[in-house]
């Protein structure tokens, strides 16, 4: 018996040891701080490709972050689930104390008489002690099924990730264009401006003074404003790309990185997409993740079904235990015992049907919603197909009449330094060239969001995510 004790003592013991709550919270902005300090200042300091803006987001970014971890406390429950199939065991004991004693007398059955002196078979002191072992093997069949539900959840957390992932990448491609463009325009277009403000104030002072024909000078102050009205508008659709795109990357400050400058000849490389519409549906069946979590989630559908039929029937299990008595009057103070237990809940025999054809319907329901998606997956790949190629064709053109802006203006300011060309002919060509190239800018961001789009309706990871060591670890590191 004190063997006994001893094992119990020291294995509680050695499970509170390794227990300890969490960390209290700490300020946001401490711990925003701290995860600031987190990324790495060898890829911030040189200027960011796409790429890198990409490989930063999925592995920094906040709300991607919680997916991951997502996925590992779901890993961790599937663990957990299979303790469940061990059987029950269960240890008890205590010290009993009695006063008064426990005296009792008794009573002849034949003859009626009450005994003349009281008895005692108890001591008023006793230690106790027992150490059960039961296996149900209904519960072991329904915790069975449980733990393969546990195993489809991660994979449900999986796909989810997944989807969160595409939908990351999709965000970070089109915020890290915009943001390039914006830097682009702000360069090159600060000195412009004030050369086209310029111009206008000139055709105006000309229509004022009467110099030169009005109607032209209206004219070119009007193709001046519409053009810096639209380079406006094009910079406003751009202006807060760069704050976007340092939240996606988990950076607290827009300021904390550069990007790769774009300049006027930007070899801005545009592909068509070498797979035909047929493979391109093949890929996005087997590999969206809304699909795949539609099948986990059946194969789930499914298990309740099995475990609602487990239920109704009757619970059958053997056990075995030892126990201890400290009690003097006993014969044996140790002894064991086995045996074989039957117990059936009337209550869940008479609610299986109704259980059993609510979980069906639930798992027909799930197979209805997994062909709705089906179809919906096929539609998105036609749509994003249809999108990347006028795309691409929209940015081919937008490139040629950029290419042509160009030389249109360097033909301009020939003409104008040989005496035969105007500087308001030049101006407007200038201006219509930076118009050009912001338009070809904007087209290759939509060409690339449409390129995202495509692969995200096919399903197609962009890389390998963060293993859920390092997002641990790293979570850790945030308390």
């Amino acid at each position: 018996m004190k063997i006994f004790w001893r094992l119990l003592t020291g294995v509680t013991l050695v499970l509170l040891a390794g227990c300890s709550s969490p960390a209290d919270l700490a300020d946001i902005r401490d711990d925003l701080a701290r995860h600031s300090e987190s990324l790495p200042p060898e890829v911030l300091s040189k200027p960011l490709a796409v790429e890198d803006a990409i490989a930063l987001a999925m592995r920094y970014n906040l709300d991607s972050r919680v997916k991951a971890l997502e996925e590992v406390i779901a890993a961790g429950k599937a663990d957990l689930s299979m303790f469940a199939l061990l059987p029950q065991m269960a240890a008890s004991g205590g010290i009993l104390k009695r006063n008064p004693r426990n005296i009792t007398t008794s009573r002849d059955l034949a003859t009626g008489a009450i005994s003349a002196s009281p008895s005692q078979s108890e001591d008023p002191f006793r230690r106790t002690g027992d150490l059960t072992a039961s296996w149900n093997l209904v519960d072991f069949g329904i915790a069975l099924l449980r733990s393969d539900q546990e195993d489809d959840r991660v994979a449900l957390a999986i796909e989810k990730r997944r989807r969160a992932v595409h939908l990351l990448v999709q965000d970070v491609q089109a915020a890290y264009w915009k943001a390039a463009i914006n830097e682009f325009a702000e360069k090159k277009y600060g000195s412009l401006e004030l050369k086209l403000m310029r111009s206008v104030q000139s055709a105006e002072t000309a229509e004022l003074s009467k110099v030169g024909d009005p109607m032209q000078m209206l004219a070119h102050q009007r193709a001046i404003v519409d053009t810096m009205r639209q380079i406006a508008e094009l910079q406003r659709q751009t202006a807060t790309a760069r704050a976007e795109l340092a939240g996606l990357m988990g950076m607290p400050s827009p300021t904390a990185f550069r990007l790769v400058e774009l300049d006027d000849e930007s070899d801005l490389s545009a592909a068509e997409s070498d797979r035909t519409l047929e493979t391109m549906e093949e890929i996005a069946l087997a590999n969206r993740p809304e699909l795949k979590s539609e099948e986990a989630q059946f194969r789930i559908d499914v298990g309740d079904v099995h475990t609602e039929m487990l239920k109704s029937l009757p619970g059958i299990g053997p056990y075995i235990g030892g126990h201890f008595d400290s009690n003097s009057f006993m014969i044996y103070n140790s002894w064991a015992d086995a045996g074989l237990k039957v117990a059936w809940n009337l209550v869940d025999l008479l609610s299986a049907p109704k259980r059993i054809d609510q979980s069906k319907a639930v798992a027909e329901t799930t197979r209805a919603r997994r062909l709705a998606m089906g179809m919906a997956v096929l539609t998105q790949v036609h749509v994003a197909d249809i999108q990347h190629r006028h795309a691409l064709k929209e940015y081919r053109l937008t490139g040629q009449m950029a290419a042509i802006d160009r030389r249109i203006t360097g033909l301009s300011s020939k003409s104008r330094e040989a005496g035969s060309g105007s500087p308001m002919d030049e101006i407007k060509a200038e201006a219509s060239a930076m118009l050009s190239t912001l338009r070809r800018f904007i087209i290759y961001s939509d060409l690339q969001g449409a390129r995202a789009r495509l692969n995200a309706a096919m399903g197609l990871d962009p890389g390998p995510p963060p293993s859920q060591g390092d997002l641990v670890g790293e979570a850790e590191g945030i308390d």
